[in-house]
């Protein structure tokens, strides 16, 4: 049949604007395509320094790195949402996803979000991110992510209190991350209860990715989440990162690690090689109050005071050793992506022969197939250099090799080195303990432990930023000694970002106030270099809120004192 011509014209019209706006049995929709900005917060519970965040929209794309504390600005040009975000983090090379709604101008980005992403959309964020499909899109609504919302908070709050999610925006709220400088806020130490419990399972985010993806109500979710920790969600109400699980204990002055089960549930550790358990006992401070996150325990007639940081290391002390402790992550390789890249060490040495102390900062290297290589730092210059550039001379390759047990047994011919090593990894933390059973300096032999974190981006801090007394707990050692000590208050006081350097000023009560130049990336990648007229330091830290130095005081000729601090109020 021929149609007249008025409705052939009529017909071609209509096939064309289908054609643009895609026409559909319900009618027809138009995407308005516009310059528009994404805003957030990117963190593991630590902040995501200078990592990198994607945006794949309806239409459009952009990509941002974020500030230190973990803050972005995605600009979207000639776009349309809904959109899905990845940040990866430079440090563990974490992904982590969040989406935002048509309408909405602002999403953080977190484990938290990671989890939100996978229930609303059925499906690993990471898939969904590489094919950003219209059934994706679809699923994308303010209804949809309440909906998922609500289900992450119900298994959050399975794990505990201090995790609870419940009445606080995932997705949006406003919240601060922890930094090397500065503790987070509560919603950030929420995601810090998060990860240490995973750390503690030996799980990671993606393992519970692939159960809540399909929990159907909120019973399924905390369920789902449960079924994946383990034990490891016991923990105590005033120290979310005190979670069950086996550890490992490593010695200041060398030895093989030691393997014990924390239980925070009955509040007892047990040494696994004998099944003896000792008391865990909460500290309490001079007015009966307990002090949190601080604990002690009385093993073979010697008492141990112990601290637990954001990120579940753990330092100990008694009257004549440190220790520092990680959970047994059994899982890790060498070659894991995560780990490959700079390593800022610190050794902590004795000489078996003598009651010789002291510390030297390292540099290793690992790469992506997992080889480990140190080298020595110079220092002897005004500014220590641990030879950034390769120099044959002092480099030091080391072996590793995977026990039965989950460490790994590492030598060298260099320097003779025997040791035993653990890897541990959460958030924005790769972190790796060495203890020592032999290194040759010279004619003689030495025995301790290395302390090594993988090295992010260390960024100036601002003029008048400034840290309270008391706001960290230390331990020293000089000679054979193990002591306490307390932080002072210090305030940043200049900036020379030419040096890539700041100055601060300390008020010691009872003594004059001490001025100190800190140096960024000194001696290598992640060290921070620090002189005043009384010492020099060399400090390496993690946003998880603990740090290792060594100290070389005025004349002496080793760096002799060390410290190991987590960032505490007391």
């Amino acid at each position: 049949m021929k149609l007249p011509s008025e409705t052939q014209h009529i017909l071609l019209i209509t096939l064309a604007t289908c054609l643009l706006v895609a026409c559909g049995g319900g009618g027809s929709s138009t995407a308005t395509l516009g310059n528009f900005s994404i805003t957030g917060t990117a963190a593991t519970g630590a902040a995501i320094s200078n990592g990198t965040v994607e945006a794949r929209c309806k239409n459009g794309s952009g990509t941002a790195t974020t500030n230190y504390d973990g803050t972005f600005t995605v600009g979207i040009n000639n776009g349309s949402l809904p959109c899905i975000l990845k940040a990866v983090d430079p440090v563990s090379n974490l992904q982590l996803h969040s989406v935002i709604e048509d309408g909405a101008s602002k999403a953080n980005i977190s484990p938290l979000t990671e989890l939100v992403s996978a229930n609303l959309l059925g499906d690993s964020p990471s898939n969904a991110f590489a094919n950003f499909t219209s059934d994706a899109q679809g699923k994308i609504s303010s209804a949809g992510i309440s909906n998922s919302v609500t289900k992450i908070q119900a298994a959050t709050a399975a794990i505990g209190s201090d995790a609870d999610m419940t009445g606080i925006d995932l997705m949006k709220g406003a919240f601060r991350a922890a930094t090397e400088l500065a503790a987070g806020d509560t919603t950030d130490k929420k995601i810090d209860a998060l990860m240490a419990t995973l750390a503690a399972a030996d799980k990671k985010v993606s393992d519970l990715t692939k159960l809540l993806k399909a929990a159907r109500s909120t019973n399924e979710a905390a369920s789902g989440l449960l079924s994946v920790v383990g034990n490891s969600v016991d923990s105590l109400a005033n120290c979310p990162n005190a979670r069950s699980g086996d550890v490992w204990v490593f010695g200041i002055v060398g030895g093989a690690p030691l393997a014990y089960t924390a239980d925070f549930k009955n509040m007892r550790l047990t040494k696994k090689s004998t099944n003896t358990a000792y008391a865990i006992n909460q500290v309490l401070d001079s007015s009966g109050r307990t002090i949190s996150c601080a604990f002690s325990s009385t093993i073979s007639g010697v008492n141990y005071e112990y601290r637990i940081s954001d990120g579940g290391l753990v330092i100990a002390y008694t009257p004549t050793g440190g220790m520092l402790i990680i959970p047994a992550q059994k899982s890790h390789k060498f070659t894991d992506a995560s780990f490959a890249g700079t390593y800022p060490a610190m050794a902590f040495i004795r000489d078996t022969t003598s009651n010789l102390r002291f510390a030297l900062p390292i540099r290793f290297e690992l790469d992506s197939n997992g080889k480990l290589t140190g080298y020595s730092c110079d220092l002897s210059k005004a500014i220590p250099d641990c030879l950034t550039a390769v120099d044959t001379s002092s480099r030091d390759e080391v072996n590793c090799v995977a026990n039965a047990d989950g460490t790994y047994s590492c030598s060298s011919s260099t320097t003779g080195l025997q040791a035993t090593a653990a890897l541990y990894l959460t958030g924005s933390q790769a972190t790796m303990l060495m203890s020592i059973t032999n290194m040759n300096i010279g004619n003689s032999s030495y025995e301790g432990m290395i302390v090594m974190t993988k090295a992010g981006k260390v960024s100036l801090p601002s003029v008048g930023m400034s840290s309270p007394a008391g706001a960290a707990w230390n331990i020293g050692s000089s000679g054979s000694t193990v002591t306490t000590s307390y932080s002072y208050e210090t305030t940043v006081s200049a900036i020379n970002a030419t040096n890539n350097s700041f100055s601060s000023t300390t008020s010691i009560p009872g003594y004059d106030s001490v001025t100190s130049e800190h140096y960024l990336d000194a001696p290598a990648k992640g060290f921070i270099y620090s002189e005043s007229n009384v010492s020099k330091a060399i400090q390496l830290r993690s946003p998880s809120g603990w740090s290792v130095a060594a100290n070389k005081m005025a004349g002496a000729t080793y760096y002799s004192y060390w410290n190991a601090s987590i960032r505490v109020s007391r």
